[in-house]
Formats: C-alpha cells, sequence, structure tokens
C-alpha cells in the first residue's frame, strides 16, 4: 500500500487582535442584578452568627463594586432530603447587583465556608435593566383575571 506524502501548508500570519485581552477579554465590569438563596446549617442559626453570616457576605458584594437590594431570612426549613448530614437548614434570599468578578468571590467563599449547607446564585435581569424587588403577586392577579374573563367567554359561547 502506497502512502501519499502531501507537504506541510505554509504558515499564515493570522491579524492580530487590537484587543490586548484576547476575544473573550470583559471590555468593561457590568453591574448585573442577582438573587442568591443560601442555606445554613442549623447549629451556626445563632442571631450573632447568623447576622455576621450575612454581614461577611453582604461586604464582599460591596467591596467588588456591587449593592444589596434587599436580604430576607425565611427562617429555619425541612430540607427535602439530607444534605451533608443536614435535614433542617436556615434559608436566606439575598437579592443584590454586582459585578461578574464579585459573583465568582462570592461563590468561591461559599463553597470554602463549613456553615454553608448549599447555595444557589441566579441572574435575574440583563444589565442596565431596573431592579424590582416586588415579588410576583401582580402578575398572578393579572394572569387570575385573564383566566376568569376566558371562564366567562367560554361560557357566554355554550
Amino acid at each position: 500500500m502506497r502512502r501519499h506524502f502531501c507537504p506541510p501548508r505554509p504558515f499564515t500570519s493570522l491579524p492580530l487582535s487590537t484587543n490586548a485581552g484576547g476575544p473573550h477579554a470583559r471590555k468593561e465590569e457590568t453591574v448585573r442584578n442577582y438573587e442568591s438563596v443560601i442555606i445554613i446549617r442549623p447549629g451556626a442559626a445563632a442571631e450573632a452568627e447568623l447576622v455576621a453570616i450575612i454581614e461577611k457576605y453582604s461586604a464582599i458584594i460591596t467591596n467588588h463594586g456591587g449593592e444589596i437590594a434587599g436580604i430576607d431570612r425565611w427562617g429555619l426549613k425541612k430540607l427535602a432530603y439530607p444534605i451533608k448530614k443536614e435535614t433542617q437548614g436556615v434559608y436566606i434570599l439575598a437579592r443584590y447587583a454586582a459585578t461578574p468578578e464579585g459573583i465568582l468571590e462570592l461563590e468561591r467563599l461559599l463553597r470554602i465556608d463549613d456553615r454553608i449547607i448549599k447555595y444557589l446564585t441566579v441572574k435575574l435581569t440583563a444589565a442596565g435593566e431596573p431592579f424590582a424587588l416586588t415579588d410576583d403577586d401582580g402578575k398572578a392577579e393579572v394572569a387570575a383575571e385573564d383566566a376568569d374573563e376566558s371562564d366567562d367567554q367560554d361560557n357566554d359561547d355554550k
């Protein structure tokens, strides 16, 4: 069996990018809106320690150019399944505006902290959109009114 030899292609230089950090470098720090649910071990649920945990993570967000919009304590809840041998946890909901680098640092420290059982951070809105702390109650009322109107129209058709 005869193999064909292909000479190597000549080297062609690619145009250099004007962006010094490459194509994936961040161009500017954008502040986005986030929401985090943090579950804390019940042993660390003493009021003084809970306040210290909240202040520690609030300071991380503000030090990285973020702003706390609100913190809501949901209290001690039963977990759906055991997590790290715990069946209960203290839930905290935090809404804030932060930079992506601030989120990376926050989540890094949440992973390290033994008092934290679990956490979840969700991006709420795109950059530049207004941040509202309202619940979805207004949307639920509108949806309920629309459902009533559609039921009335169905009854009129019969």
